[in-house]
């Protein structure tokens, strides 16, 4: 009998119908503004504003200093007002901020605004998957969260081609008319996030609590672990970039295909790889891998120092093939510790948290790569491959920590005490 093929869930209106349809719509709307915007905002300060190069560092230091010490109160906060309310709240004060680039000029005034725009967006993703866990459950929900992941990651690389039309005119009006487009497209995320069922506060149960994920150590411990292994992404974006350009024969255009090869990676299996961390076991087990596979990669990015033509070339496409897969594994295992570990009633919580340790990395990765890449060379490829391997084996092993401390936690609460 000949099977009829199945259209894919998101080519129908059904699948865009259900609880969790606008947030995915959100997501995308608000990454393609992202993937725009992140590409030419460097150059809008250093040239449009006018900023040094010295300012503009301190100004993003000072940013990704509060947008990591803002993610876990934002996200306890969230846990007692409503996920979707914090989530709305979070597209207007960003697309505020973003809309006031147009307006501020002096140096402070903007690295006020710049601390409040990164906050928001940092404290993003995990309130979006704490909404997107109220709306889910059981398997449907780490599907869920990293089918929103993939609508990210393909909007963002879509935004960073109209990105690149922007950067290549140069020009104040192009960077203003981006300024406008990408305040307007947070304010019609949080519009479109109003059709999204409301998620049940600790407020709508009655509940006083206090902060439970601080006196959840097997949960820090692999926030932090975590945090080491999105050391990856800074790897990527600033890292390899860097490298390229201080130890390789290679063109700088070759960044641009290892970018693009990455993302089409990560939007066609990221799916696939999430549903292997659907348990707390095989979550860390992806962990496990992923420090490895991360590990591997900065050996082959190392083995074309000095190399040129066609031999880096390969060598550089081999190393960010292994990394794509450290990352996917990174990503999937993160979806499942992440949500696997949290109690029903402290998602904005526990992802605030969760969320802080990607912060650290992605603050301090600048200043880190340039130091291990740069001045180290093939040195800093082996520490930072030491660095991945004592994250991923760390991760399995805090994972088995997580699941033991629980399991005891369980027996208490049934039993009693004595």
């Amino acid at each position: 009998m000949r099977r009829t093929p199945t259209r894919p869930g998101w080519t129908t209106l059904a699948w865009w119908r259900r609880p969790v349809g606008p947030v995915y719509f959100a997501a995308l709307v608000l990454s393609l503004g992202r993937g725009a915007w992140f590409t030419c905002w460097a150059m809008f300060f250093l040239k449009s504003v006018g900023l040094s190069t010295a300012q503009f560092g301190i100004g993003i230091t000072l940013a990704g200093a509060a947008g990591m010490a803002l993610g876990a109160p934002l996200g306890y906060l969230a846990d007692r007002v409503g996920t979707r309310e914090m989530l709305i709240a979070l597209g207007v004060v960003q697309g505020v901020a973003i809309l006031s680039y147009a307006y501020v000029r002096d140096f402070w005034a903007i690295v006020a605004v710049t601390c409040v725009m990164i906050a928001a967006e940092r404290s993003t993703p995990g309130i979006r998957i704490a909404v997107i866990s109220g709306l889910t459950s059981g398997e449907d929900r780490l599907h869920s969260i990293s089918t929103a992941r993939v609508m990210t990651q393909g909007g963002i690389v879509v935004g960073a081609l109209f990105g690149g039309i922007v950067l290549s005119a140069d020009s104040t009006a192009g960077y203003l008319a981006l300024i406008i487009l990408y305040g307007t497209v947070n304010l019609l995320s949080s519009a479109l996030l109003l059709r999204v069922p409301h998620v049940r506060s600790l407020a709508d149960r009655k509940v006083r609590r206090r902060v439970l994920v601080l006196r959840d150590r097997p949960f820090l411990v692999i926030t932090l672990l975590n945090g080491l292994l999105a050391l990856n992404w800074g790897m990527l974006d600033s890292g390899v970039p860097l490298w390229i350009t201080a130890h390789t024969g290679a063109q700088p255009w070759v960044m641009g295909v290892l970018m693009g090869f990455n993302a089409v990676v990560i939007v066609v299996f990221q799916n696939r790889v999430s549903r292997a961390g659907a348990t707390v076991r095989g979550a860390g087990r992806l962990g496990l891998w992923s420090g490895l596979l991360l590990a591997g990669s900065c050996a082959v990015f190392a083995a074309s120092y000095h190399g040129s033509g066609r031999y880096v070339l390969a060598v550089l496409f081999l190393a960010a093939t292994v990394h794509v897969v450290g990352e996917l594994f990174f990503v999937g295992s993160g979806f499942g510790l992440s949500v696997g570990l949290t109690p029903d009633e402290a998602h904005g919580e526990y992802q605030g948290m969760f969320a802080t340790g990607q912060a650290a990395a992605m603050m301090f990765a600048p200043g880190v790569m340039t130091v291990l890449l740069v001045e180290w060379a093939q040195t800093g490829w082996l520490v930072l491959a030491v660095v991945y391997l004592v994250a991923g084996v760390g991760t399995v092993a805090a994972s088995r920590w997580a699941l033991s401390s629980r399991e005891r936690s369980d027996v208490v609460a049934r039993v009693g005490p004595e």
